[in-house]
């Protein structure tokens, strides 16, 4: 005799129970190593750095970008001397996405003609940051390291200078200062370093605005660098994209990435 056994209500029912359960413990389990992660950083970066930044009455934070940001980033703020500021950024997965160096007027303004010309940085600086980065999240071998003006990308007395690191890349502002060739001196403004991310994951979604090809990967939007990167044209639902994100904040409506170099395919 064959006997037939009819899935219940009930056991269809406490099936889907035990599925949603599991599928919230391994939530929470994330979470805990998130947080964990990012105790662990913060414990670091209190003996490096020291004093958190309180802001003086009267000078609110500014707001974020309401087009480019969910939400205010989920940061810590230390001061740094009696102009600068350091602001410690974390990524979605409790790792540091940036450390910024910069000067304290741009906590409460966008707007860099807020900043008194005599705010700059020494030239130590950059080797200081660098260091207090490392030992906070490995920044890896150094590829190409520019001294301004040589290697940076001139506008007017303004240079931007990236130096190129084996998992992160550290941007910095200089100014000119002085018309006379022989009076001009570089000064050193702020110091932004943008720790590397991999991404690789199968592609959630997929939508266009204005003209850009968005990509979801791992609940987090994804654009090119610049039009014509062919992995944001080609991927469809369902494709698995290997990526690379720099400084991406879990705040962030869409982060800009580039095709990993070793993996330029879109697996469909």
């Amino acid at each position: 005799m064959i006997i037939h056994i009819i899935p219940t209500t009930v056991n269809r029912t406490g099936f889907v129970i035990l599925v949603v359960l599991a599928c919230l413990s391994h939530l929470v389990a994330q979470d805990a190593v998130v947080e964990q992660r990012k105790a662990e950083t913060t414990a670091k970066a209190d003996k490096l750095f020291g004093q958190r930044y309180t802001a003086a009455a009267g000078k609110p934070l500014r707001l974020y970008d309401e087009e480019a940001e969910t939400g205010p980033p989920d940061a810590i703020i230390y001061g740094h001397g009696s102009s600068y500021v350091i602001e410690l950024i974390f990524a979605s997965d409790g790792t540091i996405a940036r450390l910024i160096l910069l000067p304290e007027a741009l906590l409460h303004s966008h707007y860099w003609g807020d900043v008194p010309n005599i705010v700059e940085l020494s030239a130590a600086e950059m080797q200081r940051l660098a260091a207090s980065a490392n030992d906070l999240q490995p920044l890896g071998k150094a590829h190409e390291v520019w001294d301004a003006p040589d290697g940076c990308f001139q506008s007017g007395p303004n240079l931007y200078c990236a130096d190129a690191y084996e998992l992160a890349t550290i941007s910095h502002y200089h100014a000119e200062e002085g018309r006379e060739e022989e009076l001009r001196r570089v000064a050193l403004r702020d110091i932004e370093i943008l720790y590397k991310q991999s991404v690789d994951g199968i592609v959630e979604d997929v939508r266009v605005e204005g003209s850009q090809r968005k990509l979801k990967v791992s609940g987090q939007w994804y654009h090119g660098e610049k039009s014509g990167v062919e992995i944001f044209y080609t991927a469809q639902k369902g494709s698995v994209v290997h990526l690379v994100t720099y400084g991406c904040t879990a705040n962030e409506k869409a982060c800009t990435a580039v095709p990993a170099e070793s993996k330029h395919t879109v697996n469909e």
